[in-house]
């Protein structure tokens, strides 16, 4: 079981995240980047150098558990490896010679990623498995997420790509925004326009009696930020308590409603703040504090879902031990 000193690399993998997530969809705010990506390397460098100088002996990882069931522990330690090196190169020829991309996508640095994550599981010392699981199972959520959903959606539907997202944005994050903008006594209109390949989400609001235009694009959106952290909640509750129940499915519907609410409060305070003090500000707002916003939102909801779900599966687990039962793994 993960200890409360543990939580600084959890902390810091969600800074570093973050940052990366920030720069990759085109915030470019450099100084924030690199803030976060500093604090969040010192965390994690901290907890994995002094906390696991108390680990006595390593465990199996989740993904070995799991296979053990139907192989051995030498077959499963060729088969992950080798499924790694399978999942890029399949991905990697279907995305070249089936559809003719050559360009890199977002899925494209996921899924190889995640074959990287599967080829170098075993690598490394034992006592980090539980580090490794994590990284493992928040690469195949975001794989299963970003990679699997939708293109299997593109494909069954005939829809692009680019109509699937413009309108994900603007009944999830568009809509909600400006409903909400309204209550604070903004005027506030939206428009959709899938016409082109450009921006399809626009928020218009009003500044001094005239109209301001605002492009909502993906990165701006929060949808993919919505999957990043998701995922990771998702990855760390399960190498946490090695199993699913009422509870823990009662916390990850939480969890996503509570991150699709925290992009759209990131978004509504942006807006209100360039309603009151101009575009200027609402840029500040957008590149340097929404991601703070953000993350504090994200991490405090994490800190109290988990802590509820520890009281909850320790008295579970020791209902369980009165009626005879075993007790779920600890690590």
């Amino acid at each position: 079981m993960w200890t409360p000193k543990d939580w600084p690399l959890l902390l810091g993998s969600l800074l570093i995240v973050a940052a990366l997530y920030n720069h990759y969809m085109g915030h470019s705010t450099y100084f924030v980047e690199l803030v976060f990506i500093a604090i969040g390397i010192v965390l994690a460098l901290y907890s994995l150098i002094t906390i696991k100088k108390e680990t006595k002996e390593p465990g199996n990882g989740v993904l070995v558990d799991l296979l053990s069931r139907i192989m051995t522990k030498e077959r499963s330690a060729i088969l992950i490896p080798l499924a790694g090196f399978l999942l890029i190169a399949v991905w990697s020829g279907w995305k070249l010679f089936v559809t003719g991309q050559a360009d890199l996508r977002m899925e494209d640095f996921i899924v190889t990623l995640f074959g990287i994550s599967l080829v170098l599981y075993h690598a490394g010392p034992s006592k980090y498995v539980m580090e490794k699981d994590f990284a493992v199972l928040y690469l195949m959520f975001l794989t299963i997420v970003f990679a699997v959903v939708w293109k299997t959606y593109t494909i069954v539907s005939g829809d692009s790509y680019y109509r699937i997202n413009a309108y994900s944005e603007y009944y999830f994050i568009t809509i909600p925004v400006v409903f909400l903008v309204r209550l604070f006594g903004v005027g506030a209109s939206s428009e959709l326009d899938t016409s082109s390949h450009g921006i399809s989400n626009t928020i218009i609001y009003e500044y001094h009696g005239r109209n301001i235009y605002l492009g909502i694009g993906e990165g701006c959106s929060g949808l993919y930020s919505a999957g990043l952290f998701f995922s990771a909640f998702l990855a760390f509750v399960l190498v946490r308590y090695r199993r699913v129940d009422r509870y823990i499915l009662a916390a990850l519907g939480l969890g996503f409603v509570l991150t699709w609410l925290s992009n759209i409060l990131r978004m509504v305070i942006t807006i209100l703040v360039g309603s009151v003090w101009g575009h200027p500000a609402l840029v500040f707002v957008h590149s340097y504090i929404g991601i703070i916003i953000f993350v504090v939102f994200v991490t405090v909801f994490w800190l109290l879902i988990v802590r509820w779900l520890d009281r909850v599966e320790k008295k579970l687990g020791t209902v369980q031990k009165s009626h005879g039962e075993t007790a779920p793994q600890k690590t």
